[in-house]
């Protein structure tokens, strides 16, 4: 690879801070619980993949040099020691390849700092990837191509190779989607549309090859630095061809959010494969959140390493760090089981049309009364408000959710055996003696919506570990349940 050239975010900080005072919660303990669905199409595999997310909301472990994985070219140390296919089995899904025409006539070669240290032809590393991508339906592979070959030849061997497999409308088409106006698609509407190869390039502007679209690199993207000695990376710059790493959004677009590539390597390195085992780990980790995060205000797209499988002795990969990511990038979809907390205190259900929590009449012996659903007031009745605040004893890590009149709410005891789904929830005076799992609630702060500005909530109860749920049979009555069920699925 060529030799290739921090602002923090008040208003996010103050959006989190606003959300905790609603919750009225000194701490959201961050557990995750997370299903994974088995099924029968690409298009519903990739609903519970990703969400509702969007491509620039996910992340992607990405191979700097991703070809270069051989001594054969010895003493150029290589950057990787896998194959394309193998590192694509393992969970990489972005490529970074640096393209030359070694005779001017073809073919197209992969090559390490000039047209005498060649790998591999370009047409047989796009064979390997269109493979992939035809064996796994769900599955998206971005490739960063530093090209020095000409627009002709490099076009014709993506074409050929894409004509070749049948796979012509594998190749991302942005006019498709209208991304400079309306920002990158869902990455399952990729899946369903079959677009799934994304492909930039940093010789021209953007370019259709067949049926899709070989993107410019610097008008679609931003990226860090990737020179730093034998340093290992710090900080979070910008390199010389990009913009601001929070640029957003990009110049020349009313909408498009720039991918954020983050390098993790020193293109200086004379040892990549031992700086791969002091960087890859815990300092990748800490890098992003303390560093790179505030400098782009959101999570990388693309945290590039070299020898992506080495790490330090911390526990953390750049798959394992990257899976994290994702964990908080998934979007998720309106569910019975996901609420907005608003300024009011009102719980609002992501499903219903319009659908709040509310205290509803209390019991004829006056102990307490069903929680139920009804279309959300203005003016706010108290009895539509609720909070979150910690009860006097040793809570671990749960809440109570207390109704305006200071009552909990509740999972009907049942005799002490814990009821089942569709059970409607009760308010009722507050255990405040002894430890009362059926009145404590796990609360998860999740992403409910692609523009990432908005947050929503499930809780989960600590004795059942069902969650907090909208009533669908009722969710059109006057008054309606809310009653515990299966917590959304991701």
């Amino acid at each position: 690879m060529r030799s290739r050239g921090a602002v923090p975010r008040p208003a996010a900080a103050r959006r989190v801070r606003l959300l905790l005072r609603r919750l009225a919660l000194p701490v959201l303990p961050l557990l995750v619980l997370a299903s994974v669905l088995t099924a029968p199409t690409a298009a519903t595999a990739a609903d519970s993949k990703y969400g509702n997310a969007r491509y620039h909301q996910w992340s992607w472990v990405t191979t700097h040099n991703s070809f270069a994985n051989s001594w054969m070219h010895a003493p150029l140390p290589p950057n990787q020691s896998r194959s394309i296919k193998e590192q694509l089995d393992d969970g990489v899904r972005g490529l970074m390849l640096d393209t030359y025409d070694p005779k001017g006539t073809g073919p197209v070669e992969l090559c390490h700092g000039g047209t005498s240290l060649c790998f591999e032809e370009f047409k047989s590393a796009l064979l390997t990837i269109v493979n992939f991508l035809q064996k796994n339906p769900q599955e998206v592979v971005t490739v960063f191509l530093e090209n020095y070959a000409s627009q002709e030849t490099l076009s014709k061997t993506i074409t050929d190779m894409l004509d070749a497999k049948k796979a012509g409308g594998l190749l991302f088409n942005p006019n498709k989607y209208g991304i400079n106006s309306n920002n990158w698609p869902r990455l399952r509407d990729m899946v369903s549309d079959g677009q799934r190869l994304v492909m930039f390039q940093d010789s021209w502007s953007d370019i259709s090859v067949g049926s899709g679209t070989l993107m410019k690199t610097w008008t679609h993207t931003v990226e860090t630095k990737y020179s730093y000695g034998q340093d290992a990376p710090s900080g979070c710059e910008p390199r010389g061809e990009s913009k601001q790493l929070n640029q957003n959004p990009m110049s020349g677009t009313s909408g498009l959010t720039p991918l954020f590539t983050m390098n993790q390597f020193s293109s200086d390195n004379i040892d990549p494969e031992g700086a791969s085992k002091v960087v890859n780990g815990a300092r990748l980790k800490s890098r992003i959140e303390k560093e790179c995060k505030d400098a782009a205000w959101r999570n990388p797209n693309f945290v590039a390493v070299n020898y992506y499988q080495n790490s330090d002795k911390s526990g953390h990969t750049p798959l394992s760090v990257v899976a994290d990511l994702n964990r908080d990038n998934y979007v998720f979809e309106p569910d019975p089981a996901v609420w907005i907390v608003n300024g009011s205190k009102q719980y609002v259900s992501t499903y219903g049309n319009n659908r709040c929590m509310v205290r509803g009449d209390e019991f004829p012996d006056g102990t307490g009364g069903l929680v139920t659903q009804r279309a959300c007031a203005t003016p706010l009745p108290s009895s539509h408000q609720w909070s979150v605040t910690k009860p006097p004893y040793d809570n671990k890590g749960f809440f109570w959710i207390k109704a305006s009149n200071g009552s909990c709410l509740t999972v009907p005891y049942n005799n002490g055996t814990p009821p089942g789904n569709d059970t409607q929830l009760f308010w009722w005076p507050c255990e405040t003696k002894w430890f009362s799992g059926s009145q404590l609630w796990n609360v998860m702060p999740i992403n409910i919506d692609t523009a990432g500005d908005t947050r929503g909530y499930y809780f989960i109860n600590q004795w059942t570990g069902k969650c907090l749920t909208l009533d669908r049979g009722t969710s059109t009555a006057k008054a309606g349940k809310v009653t515990q069920a299966a917590c959304p699925a991701r």
